[in-house]
């Protein structure tokens, strides 16, 4: 019990500060400054204490979150007009979720991965790690069905700092050496610009090393640190894929990676700036804001709206999105009134 409480606290506190899931539209031509004139409605999945971490989807009617709470309202869906949870048996914990189409839905588990036909959800792997089976698919991230990552860690006496990648491909799915890598993996994207994976590595050091962020390059089957540093205010790192494109969020600064060289996109000066992006292309993304949700269209950045609970600790979240073409959903979480809420945007 206590080997479970404590990957399920470093888990929460992970996701707390590293969380993100990317939908993106095919690349534009001659591209335009992204749109802000959205109109916002607010739906409430009012289940206290079930904070939900992980959205997909891959349409209007077909956005999915998960939720490592109560196991009856673990997975939540959105068919269009309304929301609705559900659990599904013998799953244990579904943490993230990750997809190709309605009938093509992605599931990692304590341990397993899960699989939505369009009907019914099956069990197609359960893996294990170095005889270790308490592992928690923390991400999903597919660059097609048979090329798909399933990223996490298992607990060590920190916290959960055993790295884990199991990849899936030729119809099977197979544990990746992650030696040299020590933490929770949390975000793994293929890059469409250099062809190389980039991975973003969380350590929990449990009170006796710092909490930090690695980013590593991987190629060749070897793993090269690019970019560290510890957990404070303003100096966090994350990655993000944003059309085909991973961008490096860099304390303040907005990167992306030629020759093998960070390159500045964009200098955010504000410092309510809180270290997560998400994006539909370089001139249309969304910035996580301590009080709100800002945006960048190529030249400025502004506000598209601010929380309720703008000045209160801890910070309200915003866990993960959806992005399509005229309307955007976000996976906001309040901690002091324990409500998931889902900002969804509509363009005029």
């Amino acid at each position: 019990m206590k080997t479970t409480k404590l990957l399920f606290i470093a888990f929460i506190t992970a996701i707390v500060l590293y969380s993100c899931n990317d939908n993106s539209v095919n690349p534009i031509d001659n591209l335009q400054p992204g749109r802000r004139d959205y109109v916002w409605t607010v739906d409430t999945l009012n289940y206290p204490y079930n904070p939900m971490y992980r959205m997909w989807g891959s349409s209007l009617t077909d956005v999915w979150t998960t939720s490592s709470g109560y196991h009856d309202k673990s997975i939540s869906h959105f068919n269009g007009v309304n929301w609705t949870s559900f659990g599904v048996d013998r799953m244990n914990v579904p943490y993230s979720i990750y997809g190709f189409s309605s009938n093509n839905v992605f599931v990692g588990s304590g341990g397993g991965i899960w699989n939505f036909n369009g009907s019914n959800w099956t069990n197609v792997a359960n893996l294990t790690k170095d005889g270790h089976s308490d592992i928690v698919f923390d991400n999903m991230w597919g660059n097609s069905p048979d090329d798909i990552y399933a990223t996490g860690a298992y607990p060590d006496e920190y916290g959960a700092n055993n790295s884990v990648i199991a990849h899936y491909s030729n119809l099977k799915w197979e544990m990746l050496n992650t030696n040299g890598l020590y933490g929770i993996v949390e975000h793994l994207y293929k890059n469409s610009v250099d062809d190389k994976i980039y991975l973003q590595v969380i350590n929990i050091g449990g009170g006796r090393y710092v909490d930090s962020t690695q980013i590593y390059q991987y190629s060749q089957k070897k793993y090269k640190k690019i970019y560290s540093s510890v957990w404070t205010k303003g100096l966090q790192a994350d990655i993000s894929l944003i059309n085909n494109e991973v961008y490096f969020i860099l304390g303040s600064e907005i990167n992306i990676r030629i020759n093998d060289q960070f390159q500045t996109v964009l200098n955010v000066n504000n410092p309510n700036f809180n270290q997560r992006i998400w994006g539909r292309n370089s001139k249309d993304i969304f910035l996580l804001m301590i009080d709100g949700l800002a945006h960048y269209n190529g030249s400025d950045v502004e506000y598209l709206f601010h929380f309720n609970l703008s000045d209160v600790l801890p910070w309200t979240q915003i866990f993960g999105a959806a992005l399509f073409e005229k309307e955007v959903f976000f996976l906001v979480y309040e901690p002091t009134t324990h409500l998931n809420l889902i900002y969804h945007g509509k363009l005029k």
